[in-house]
């Protein structure tokens, strides 16, 4: 087993060798099992990555049919599993390595009781949950809550909404992109929505360009795992963005947590 060079040694993952019988369509469909099931990122994946990537963008490379056909390549597989070339080659730098071999895996994380007592106190009720599971709803109390099976993504949210969205794309980007939607609809009456602080991601600046008001807590929040017991401390801060006009409440609620902004 080798060892990817430029900083990967220290994340201690090990890169196999390219195997002799490595099969693309194989290999785009289970990267694609990763990408449309919404798994998180794993050290599985990212060797997966890593090998198509040096496979495809190197000399005697394999053609598709035939000693004429074209051969693949990287960006091709890119396309064919559904990821944007420069997104994939972003977890494959060192950084990003160093980032996952830290990761659990998990993508779905449950919300400590005092944040959504607090968003109650702000919204009154909370009456959909879109992102959820029977476990988290024991502590949110969300009137409908939509589990990973129900797909909330092709529900209707009506009225005050809680949301903790899955950590992994591309469900994050469509959760976020769907309730700034549903709230410029006048669907949503209200929301407040506790994501990673992301600033320089599409779907951070979407919420952050509707939402009235946004909580940066002073320190990282730490979750609950399945078990029903608080995790250890996150990889990155979060933040609580709040969407509609009980904005002084908000502020008044969440500023024991850390900085508010409000929107003039």
């Amino acid at each position: 087993m080798n060892k990817m060079e430029t900083g990967l040694i220290k994340a201690e993952i090990a890169i196999p060798e390219i195997p002799e019988n490595w099969n693309y369509d194989e290999s785009v469909n289970k990267v694609k099992r990763f990408v449309y099931k919404a798994k998180n990122l794993t050290q599985e994946i990212l060797k997966e990555l890593w090998i198509a990537r040096e496979l495809l963008s190197k000399e005697g490379r394999p053609r598709k049919t035939g000693a004429n056909a074209p051969v693949y390549t990287w960006t091709g597989y890119c396309q064919d599993i559904g990821i944007d070339k420069s997104t994939a080659n972003r977890w494959l730098n060192p950084k990003s390595i160093a980032h996952v071999a830290q990761s659990t895996g998990e993508i779905e994380w449950d919300t400590p009781l005092e944040f959504i007592q607090s968003a109650r106190q702000v919204m009154g009720n909370i009456d959909i949950d879109p992102a959820s599971n029977e476990q988290a709803n024991k502590i949110i109390k969300a009137k409908i809550f939509y589990t990973a099976r129900d797909d909330g993504l092709d529900k209707s949210w009506p009225g005050n909404i809680w949301m903790n969205p899955p950590y992994a794309q591309p469900l994050i980007t469509e959760f976020c992109k769907k309730l700034v939607g549903k709230y410029e609809s006048n669907e949503i009456e209200q929301a407040c929505v506790l994501v990673n602080n992301a600033t320089e991601t599409s779907w951070f600046q979407g919420m952050l360009g509707v939402c009235k008001c946004v909580c940066f807590p002073k320190g990282r929040i730490k979750f609950i795992d399945k078990e029903g017991n608080p995790t250890g401390t996150p990889l990155q801060g979060q933040a609580i963005l709040y969407f509609g006009q009980n904005e002084g409440r908000f502020s008044q609620e969440f500023s024991k947590y850390g900085l508010v902004l409000w929107r003039k």
